[in-house]
């Protein structure tokens, strides 16, 4: 199943995603990071996520990614671009800008942080034999909204594999489906399923062609 030198934790922020993970060599990543729409609501960055990473005393975060600028899946990762250290942060091409990805380009700045644009078909090595794939979206993008624009990621570390999906859609599984018709790309280990387990996502077709041996769901808040 999962590999025992490499760690994936499924943080619970709540309604939104967020996933850590630590490699063999120790580089550590985040894929989203939770939140509210109002941080002075209530801050998950600052109330669960920066705490959880200082616990495990990690000051140092390797790469994020972010699948997509809703606010339940960038909005705990301010607390955390402006209180560690962040050396890498990867982002997919958008649709259009909104006050969500101003604030956080305007803090990945102002930090001096690395800021990378990712489309189908990139790779992204973290260490020898683990990297991961885009898989989508592609340019330039066809379908609108900020769900069915989300990365989707597949890891891969020996013969471990895991998809990550963001808020795609049945739109957007479609259209990936088609770009990997017949080829093994989509498969995967372990997935994490689409939109909190939405109903208009994570289609049969699309479970089909990943063949997951687990499933994994961030349930929406009640």
């Amino acid at each position: 199943m999962i590999p025992q030198d490499l760690k994936i934790c499924f943080i619970d922020v709540g309604q939104g995603d967020c996933t850590f993970i630590t490699t063999p060599n120790h580089k550590t990543i985040l894929i989203d990071g939770g939140g509210n729409r109002d941080n002075e609501v209530y801050d998950v960055g600052e109330s669960v996520l920066l705490p959880y990473l200082l616990s495990h005393h990690t000051k140092t975060i390797d790469v994020i990614f972010v699948s997509h600028f809703d606010a339940d899946h960038y909005n705990g990762l301010i607390a955390i671009l402006e209180k560690l250290t962040v050396k890498r942060f990867i982002i997919g091409k958008q649709e259009k800008t909104s006050e969500g990805y101003n604030e956080i380009m305007k803090i990945a700045k102002e930090k001096k942080i690395s800021v990378q644009t990712v489309q189908k078909g990139d790779r992204i090595k973290i260490e020898d034999n683990l990297f991961f794939d885009v898989l989508y979206p592609e340019q330039p993008l066809t379908l609108q909204g900020l769900n069915n624009n989300s990365l989707v990621l597949k890891l891969n570390y020996g013969n471990f594999n895991m998809l990550f999906t963001g808020d795609i859609e049945k739109e957007a599984e479609a259209k990936i489906l088609e770009a990997y018709r017949n080829t093994d790309m989509l498969k995967a280990t372990l997935i994490k399923l689409a939109h909190h387990g939405s109903k208009t996502s994570t289609t049969e077709a699309f479970l089909t062609a990943v063949n997951p041996q687990i499933a994994f769901i961030r349930c929406r808040k009640k």
